[in-house]
């Protein structure tokens, strides 16, 4: 479709009806989709592209600076401004996980000051005792707070959903508002993209469903350590203030294994 539109802007010698364009969550846009777009504005016009490299979700493709641009000034966004220094700093160590190596245009915050706990782990013997605790922790946290549970798939989301109360809201293209104040959300990782939570819970992070199995069929091993590394990067930094992962069985292998950014326990 890119392809297509830079095509017939070039044979398009009309007024153009944009001056400015704003990209916004670029990070997933390919080159030549930002090229499209820079021929649908006049010369005089402009194209600011804002982007987040480490959310990069959907392939290891977009550089920037890779689509040709003549860019007259970049900005770097340095200072975290959502989460607490604890959860900040497991971002920043997702980020320096080898599945991020070669990912273009990466810039590192500042570690931001605000302090709380650190993300938790916690290992269960079952998975029905996982599930409980989930559903506990977040109909009891969405008295007060905002509450998200995030897992890969559907299919394990809806192990916790078909279980929460009613009034839960399912993080999808169809939210058509957004209701402020306390309340519990629940989707998948692409589904929290560009959101925030007062706390995050992420279930069932086992080295079974991440990476993905069908994922690994369809671009290989390392494709798939690098799409749900970032998915994981993702949904952790979702969290404002409170970071709680729960597993039965074994870890996933794209968590950092530094064992003073979490607070391991078994329940």
């Amino acid at each position: 479709m890119a392809n297509t539109v830079c095509d017939e802007l070039d044979k398009d010698g009309s007024r153009r009806l944009y001056k400015h364009v704003v990209i916004d969550e670029g990070q997933d846009f390919s080159p030549q989709m930002i090229r499209s777009l820079s021929k649908a504005i006049p010369l005089d016009g402009s194209l600011t592209f804002f982007g987040d490299m480490a959310q990069q979700i959907y392939g290891r493709r977009m550089s920037w600076k890779s689509a040709g641009l003549s860019v007259s000034k970049v900005w770097e966004f340095k200072e975290n401004y959502r989460n607490t220094r604890q959860i900040a700093a497991l971002g920043l160590a997702i980020s320096s996980m080898p599945y991020y190596e070669g990912t273009p245009d990466l810039v590192e915050p500042v570690s931001p000051k605000a302090d709380g706990p650190l993300p938790a782990i916690v290992e269960f013997s079952s998975t029905r005792n996982e599930v409980q605790f989930v559903l506990d922790l977040a109909i009891q946290s969405g008295k007060t707070q905002t509450v998200a549970v995030l897992a890969r798939t559907w299919d394990l989301v809806r192990e916790i959903a078909s279980r929460l109360p009613r009034s839960a809201v399912k993080l999808d293209h169809d939210l058509a508002t957004w209701q402020a104040g306390p309340k519990i959300y629940y989707g998948t990782f692409h589904g929290a993209k560009g959101l925030e939570f007062d706390i995050v819970i992420l279930p069932f992070i086992t080295a079974s469903n991440l990476p993905d199995a069908g994922q690994i069929k369809a671009a290989g091993v390392e494709e798939a350590l690098a799409n749900d590394g970032k998915l994981i990067y993702v949904g952790t930094t979702r969290a404002k203030t409170r970071l709680v992962m729960t597993f039965t069985g074994n870890t996933t292998e794209l968590l950092p294994t530094k064992q003073e950014l979490y607070q391991v326990s078994k329940a």
